[in-house]
């Protein structure tokens, strides 16, 4: 039990008495143990009753602001003499408290003015006053007063991504920037103003307005400049310059891995940016109701070095969002990869109709598809799995941009089955499994061995011909037929003496002078004997050559036939014409130019009779001969 004891050196009449203002008094702190009843005192603590009193505590009656001040206005009493003041921004707990003391000059209101605030802020504001003695009153109660709104501070970052529809026609260049923050804001951004300019025609400019913090745009020209700036209801920012070339334009690709799982009211978003050259500066998350023409989306953004986020705002159960994810570089950001969730399952996306596309001696190779599903179980991730029995050979994770998988480094002729599973909180359930074989030998090994068999069986052909061919020269030689020979019947002949000198043909008989004079001449040349195609030469299909000038043939030819046979044998290479045509000419006359006459005639060689076609040619004035 504790007591104070109040006490002074003259004498006491009432209790109210000592606490006037010209009293002074000492205070004693009295402590009773009442579980023992031991009694403790303190030191006599003496008091001047003027000195003790606090001053009331002032309101605040109003705060009022511009764009960088607040004007704050309290009640005070009577004899409060100076007040003190202090302001935080509402999302601080770090007070700032004015150096100087506010004297009061009105006896009822106190007026001061907060300078150098921020632009559309939140501040919390108290004050405190004392009286010409005594203590400061204790702190009014915090009285919140906002800034007023100015033009923005900065420009908002932007960057840009080209699509390419062609290469003749116009492309698409999506614009992105950054909301700006409230102290760069300096109000609430009504909207953003974007410029297109051609840098080949300055005066083609076109401009558009916008609230979202994305914009499409067709381009025509490859080199351009764009602008955006954003705006409040106090004026514009500074503008963000951005000049493009396409000849010299960098892509960044797209974010890969993009999951979504829901947990509890949030929805928590994983993705990978993958290997990609440039560095990644930021991430930009976007999500609005999946509709056609959403009114509005709302946007996150995260460091590039990270890989998941939540969001957690702006979102209604039993509404289906789409979100999108842009990496930023920079002044360079890459294509959205889009994803659609809620906040009761997560991603609205399942795999399914797996199949398998082919199959070697060692991989296998399967493909699934992607399906949109508004109701089914909350899925964690997907899962393809390959297993050799009951043993589990490898696990790949999938996700919405990958539909296809290939197995490597498996055994030949071998069975396995591959799982595509769907992992849950709860358990993991099983959607399909197909059972596969490998082939025990690789396409481009049956097409070599093929080939192979096509080529060794070829050589070995040619191989069997050419020995057949080459066995037959050296162990069966040809031998030369001595009954198919020229040479070898001649030797068989007789008469060689007889016949081997004399192979001149006697014409006196047949050489005339023609009416002109000139005496004509005929001169038989041997040929040689074509060779059969055995080798073998053929006498009989000799034949002989007449080089004619002029020639008189008689027409009575009757002296040619009627000769006796044995007188013709004897004559040294008699000529005989046999059938001799009936030319219809005057007797003496000249042949007409290039006249021939078939003639068959036999001549007597070895007392062999051979069959022979004499060509005869009768020509005038043609230096040449004719066969």
């Amino acid at each position: 039990m504790h007591s104070l004891i109040f006490s002074q050196t003259t004498p006491i009449y009432s209790c109210m008495g000592i606490f006037n203002l010209g009293g002074r008094m000492n205070v004693t702190l009295k402590m009773k143990n009442n579980m023992n009843g031991m009694e403790s005192w303190s030191e006599p603590y003496e008091v001047a009753v003027l000195e003790a009193i606090k001053a009331s505590c002032p309101t605040i009656t109003s705060v009022n602001g511009s764009d960088n001040s607040l004007e704050v206005t309290w009640g005070i009493s009577k004899l409060h003499t100076r007040c003190r003041v202090r302001y935080r921004m509402a999302t601080t707990d770090k007070w700032t408290e004015i150096p100087a003391y506010v004297l009061v000059a009105n006896a009822e209101k106190a007026v001061y003015t907060i300078e150098g605030l921020k632009p559309f802020s939140s501040y919390t504001i108290a004050v405190s006053c004392i009286l010409s003695f005594g203590h400061w009153s204790d702190w009014s109660m915090e009285t919140t007063g906002t800034t007023q709104e100015s033009a923005p501070s900065r420009p908002p970052d932007i960057c840009y991504h080209m699509e390419m529809v062609n290469k003749q026609g116009p492309h698409h260049l999506m614009l992105m920037w950054k909301a700006l923050d409230v102290y760069d804001a300096h109000g609430h951004i009504l909207g953003y103003q974007v410029s297109y300019t051609q840098t080949k025609h300055p005066s083609l400019s076109v401009t558009t307005n916008t609230t979202d913090l994305k914009v499409v745009l067709v381009v025509t020209e490859d080199e351009f400049e764009v602008t955006v700036m954003a705006y409040n209801s106090a004026g514009g920012s500074p503008y963000s310059h951005l000049k493009i070339d396409l000849s010299l334009h960098q892509t960044l690709p797209s974010v890969r891995r993009l999951w979504v799982n829901s947990e509890d009211d949030r929805l928590v978003l994983q993705w990978d940016v993958g290997h990609i050259s440039l560095p990644v500066s930021e991430v930009a998350n976007e999500w609005a109701t999946d509709a056609a023409h959403p009114t509005s989306s709302h946007w996150k953004r995260v460091n590039g070095s990270t890989r998941s986020t939540v969001l957690k705002d702006h979102l209604q159960p039993g509404t289906t969002y789409r979100i999108n994810v842009y990496p930023i570089s920079n002044q360079l950001c890459g294509p959205p990869k889009s994803i659609i969730a809620n906040l009761e399952y997560g991603t609205l996306l399942g795999a399914v109709g797996m199949h398998v596309v082919d199959v070697t001696k060692n991989t296998v190779t399967v493909q699934w598809e992607w399906q949109r599903k508004e109701v089914h179980h909350k899925v964690l991730k997907y899962r393809v799995i390959l297993c050799l029995g009951e043993i589990q050979v490898e696990s790949i994770p999938v996700w919405p941009d990958v539909w296809q998988h290939t197995f490597f480094k498996l055994r030949a002729n071998t069975g396995y089955s591959v799982n595509l599973l769907a992992e849950t909180s709860n358990d993991n359930i099983s959607r399909e499994i197909i059972p596969i074989k490998t082939h025990i030998f690789e396409h481009n090994e049956i097409i070599f061995t093929v080939c192979l068999i096509v080529l060794l069986t070829l050589g070995l052909g040619v191989f069997f011909i050419l020995s057949r061919t080459v066995y037959k020269t050296y162990f069966f030689p040809k031998i030369a037929n001595p009954g198919a020979s020229v040479a070898g019947r001649w030797l068989l002949e007789s008469h060689h003496e007889k016949n081997r000198v004399k192979n001149l043909l006697k014409l006196e008989e047949f050489l005339v002078t023609d009416l002109s004079g000139e005496k004509g001449f005929v001169e038989l040349g041997q040929e040689r004997p074509p060779v059969r195609e055995d080798g073998i030469f053929n006498p009989g299909s000799s034949h002989s050559t007449l080089n004619i000038k002029h020639i008189f043939i008689p027409q009575n030819t009757e002296y040619i036939e009627n000769t006796p046979k044995s007188n013709r044998e004897n004559r040294d290479f008699s000529l005989m014409f046999n059938n001799v045509a009936h030319i219809e000419n005057g007797q003496g006359s000249l042949l007409p130019e290039s006249t021939q006459i078939q003639c068959n005639f036999d001549y007597i060689k070895n007392k062999h009779t051979l069959g022979d076609s004499l060509k005869i040619a009768f020509l005038e004035n043609t230096p040449s001969n004719v066969e």
